[in-house]
Parts: structure tokens; sequence; C-alpha cells
């Protein structure tokens, strides 16, 4: 399994090539023609930044990511004594529009937090497949040595056993 658990949110294609259009296009102006053009190019730093989490787990650190074209920034600062982590589901809803119409999509999103005084939290990442967020979920759990806390149903929050579903991959809950 691996250690370092890097969770960036992907910034949409579109953004990614306007971004890089606005920044040469204006990188070459102010190059050869005026300094004003330089204001556009921190327009498509903020088109192509995005942010994230990266937890060591050998280390036992993480760090608030913010990303530019795969160049990860942030400072690292010790994981505070976790209390447990939890695997949390919702929904993420998008509006699509075509053409007079519009239509609300909704996708099951599973987040994965890490617990730690009482109610701080970390979060870990967002994954749409609810058999990877156990996984995911179980792997930092078991990095961090910490119990494991099924929150995906409503009102209905379950301790699972984490190294059963670990050496099994089966769901046994635990009181």
């Amino acid at each position: 399994m691996k250690s370092t658990l890097k969770y960036v949110k992907n910034v949409p294609v579109w953004k990614t090539i306007l971004g890089i259009i606005i920044a040469v296009l204006c990188l070459y102006l102010v190059i050869f023609g005026s300094i004003k053009y330089i204001v556009p190019i921190a327009f498509s730093v903020l088109l192509l930044q995005t942010n994230g989490t990266e937890i060591n787990l050998e280390n036992k650190t993480y760090r608030k990511i913010y990303s530019i074209l795969g160049l990860n920034f942030g400072k690292w600062q010790p994981l505070p004594e976790v209390e447990y982590v939890s695997i949390f589901a919702t929904t993420e809803s998008t509006t699509v529009w075509a053409s007079s119409a519009t239509m609300n999509v909704k996708d099951a999103v599973y987040i994965i937090n890490i617990f730690y005084n009482t109610n701080k939290k970390i979060e870990v990442c967002n994954l749409y497949s609810k058999d990877r967020a156990f996984k995911t979920g179980a792997h930092v759990a078991f990095a961090l040595n910490a119990h494991l806390l099924d929150a995906t149903e409503n009102k209905n929050f379950k301790w699972m056993d984490r190294d059963h579903y670990i050496s099994t991959g089966e769901i046994v809950y635990v009181d």
C-alpha cells in the first residue's frame, strides 16, 4: 500500500487549455510589448490552480496542497492525535445546461475524513466508488492505527472491524 495519500481536485480540461493559452500569450506580450499584460497572467494562474490534501502515513504528517499544473505547494504539519477515520456518503449536484433547458445531475460521493480533538477534521479525499472509498478509508485507518466509522447511511453510523475488512474485503460491524 502507498505510504503517501494525495487528493488534488482535478482542473477541468477547458480551464487548463484556456489558462495555458492566456499565460503563453500574455508572457509573449510582456516580453515583446508592454508590462501591462502581466495582470492577465495572474488570471491564468487562478484558472490553473487547484487544492487538496497530502498525507504522509509513515511520517504522520499532512499538508494542504495548492497545486498549479502538477506542482504542489504546502507546508508539512504534524498529524494530530487521530481519534477515528470516517467514510461519509453525500451527493454532489451538477447543473447541466442545454439550449433552453437545465437539468441537475446527482452523483454519490464518499468523503474520507480524519477526526481529531473531538470534532475537528482533515479531509483526505472524495471518491465516487463506494468500494474504493472503503478500501481507502481502511488503509488510512490501518496506517494511523485508528478506528473506522461507516457513515454512509444517514443517521445510522456504525463502527467497522477495520482489520477484518482489510484481510477479507467483507464489512463486519462491531459494537
